[in-house]
């Protein structure tokens, strides 16, 4: 098993202090995912497929179940969203439960949380353990469940495991890995979605494509992975993303945590780019599905 990360602020203050290499490219690059025209998906709750928002966040519908994974549709202290919603917030509800993988703010927002329930009434937020610290002062009297690795929350309509990552969790100063952090799978007979989170490179993958076998879609971050002394602990790049993909023996892979925040040195292109090419060269391009935000996938 891996080592356990810990975050480093020498390596905090060599970031800071050292210039990027791809300063100049990464200023001159503006790109930003498309947004989807058509969002007839949120009248017809019916059919099974899944909705990228951006970032990390999926709308996900199984089996009648409409979930969401870590929901940020804003903007954050210091940190600007780079494209917007494709409908307006208010025309998404009948959302079921709400699945959080971690506290970082970028995936545990309360403002986020408190605009999504103003029109939604979940039957669970699903969490991992000691999460409901965090989040239930926001979210009033909706239900908050949670769960260790491995274990499967209770829920109608989709079967939900709560699995590891490699990553960790902080909010403030002095609540260092006082919650626990990890991925999802969602099962509805024969369909299984895997939603990985934040997740550096690690045998978990592995370990997870055997105990599920047969994901048609894993979700897996491409993003945020510059420099590599910061950032190769806790998230993957485009190369091992594809690397977990093929470990977790995925039919598809659906890219995520890139283009709708900065966090990290590399161009905003660059993650889009990369992961196209390594699947066209390995000549499993039609296994990669690169969706607009707002888009519907079939299941």
């Amino acid at each position: 098993m891996e080592e356990p990360f810990y975050p480093s602020f020498r390596k905090l203050l060599k970031w800071q202090l050292s210039p990027n290499p791809q300063r100049a490219a990464k200023k001159e690059d503006d790109w930003a995912p498309q947004l989807a025209v058509q969002q007839d998906y949120l009248e017809d709750k019916s059919r099974d497929g899944i909705v990228w928002l951006g970032h990390a966040t999926f709308l996900i519908q199984l089996n009648g179940v409409r979930l969401i994974t870590d929901p940020i549709f804003n903007g954050l202290p210091f940190l600007k969203r780079r494209v917007a919603l494709p409908f307006p917030l208010d025309q998404l509800k009948d959302i079921d439960y709400i699945l959080l993988s971690h506290d970082h703010r970028d995936h545990c927002d309360k403002r986020s949380l408190q605009d999504l329930l103003k029109t939604n009434r979940p039957r669970k937020i699903l969490a991992p353990l000691k999460l409901s610290k965090v989040i239930s002062p926001w979210v009033g009297n909706v239900p908050v469940e949670e769960a260790a690795w491995y274990q499967v929350f209770h829920t109608e309509g989709a079967e939900i495991t709560f699995l590891p990552s490699r990553h960790w969790c902080r909010r403030g100063l002095f609540d260092f890995n006082r919650v626990l952090w990890g991925s999802f799978m969602i099962r509805s007979g024969e369909k299984k979605i895997y939603f990985g989170a934040d997740s550096g490179m690690g045998s978990h993958f592995e370990e997870i494509g055997q105990l599920f076998p047969g994901i048609q879609y894993a979700m897996i971050g491409i993003g945020a992975y510059k420099p590599d002394y910061m950032m190769q602990e806790i998230h993957t790049n485009p190369q091992e993303a594809m690397e977990a993909f093929r470990h977790l023996g995925s039919e598809n892979l659906i890219p995520m945590h890139y283009g709708t925040y900065d966090l990290s040195d590399e161009p905003a292109s660059e993650p889009y780019r990369l992961i196209q090419e390594y699947f066209r060269n390995a000549g499993q391009s039609d296994q990669l599905t690169l969706p607009a935000i707002g888009e519907f996938i079939t299941l």
